[in-house]
């Protein structure tokens, strides 16, 4: 029987990133949620595998590894996408669906824009035009930009995600399952690309804003965690029709 009083978090990195940036979570959420990382070829503890630079190659393989995952247990489970984690993790519930694997009770996507609103063209990848892209994003160490090693490590992962990106392509249809978008009111994305969740789903959608840039995240990490707590305690007892109505909501 599955465990009314759990939901699984399975977390997917940014653009560049890898699972650390979810190391703090566990403890965060506490007890009733079961954190996952997923991990990205290339970084990690899969730092042996090659990089990808194929959004649907990428996308197959992280669905791959949930369906996997899903299969050992019975417990409700969502999926929470950073940035280009974002646009993985919607592309991943879209394959699980095509695979007949059960479906996850939400999505949580944080400073990404949707589908339909994406405004991506490819970036100058070269390492000079990298570099000034972690420095605008902020969320890097400056001890990285002040050591080559660090770097000659950082930016063949940030150029192949910015390649995954590049290679993106929408699906048509909408997902069927609640949203959750999260954003930084001064994430240099605009606002409209966060809220255009909303026409991605039949589901409610919710949208909240924290303060600080793209990477609110850090700075903002128990706001966040509050507020993931509190819609996942939905899921743990099956209430979702009594989750929020059937219309977005904007807790600005």
């Amino acid at each position: 029987m599955p465990d009314p009083f759990m939901v699984t978090l399975f977390c997917i990195p940014c653009a560049g990133g890898s699972a650390s940036l979810y190391f703090s979570w566990a403890a965060a959420l506490g007890p009733t949620v079961d954190v996952r990382l997923l991990e990205l070829p290339g970084r990690g503890r899969r730092i042996g595998e090659p990089l990808l630079e194929d959004y649907a190659a990428l996308a197959d393989v992280l669905t791959r590894d949930l369906a996997s995952a899903v299969a050992a247990t019975d417990i409700a489970y969502a999926v929470f996408g950073h940035s280009m984690g974002g646009l993985l993790a919607q592309g991943i519930a879209r394959r699980l669906a095509t695979l007949q694997v059960r479906a996850p009770c939400a999505l949580l996507v944080s400073a990404c824009a949707a589908p339909s609103a994406r405004q991506w063209s490819p970036p100058d990848d070269s390492d000079q035009a990298l570099i000034a892209s972690l420095r605008r994003q902020g969320g890097t160490a400056d001890e990285v930009f002040d050591c080559p090693e660090l770097l000659e490590l950082v930016l063949p992962v940030l150029r192949a995600d910015y390649r995954v990106c590049t290679s993106f392509q929408a699906q048509p249809g909408l997902l069927d399952m609640p949203l959750h978008v999260f954003g930084g009111i001064d994430d240099a994305m605009a606002p409209a690309g966060l809220t255009a969740w909303r026409h991605e789903s039949t589901a409610p959608v919710t949208v909240d804003w924290f303060a600080g840039g793209h990477f609110y995240l850090q700075p903002q990490q128990d706001a966040l965690m509050a507020r993931i707590a509190g819609y996942l305690k939905h899921y743990r007892h099956g209430d979702i029709k009594e989750l929020i109505p059937h219309e977005a909501l904007d807790n600005s």
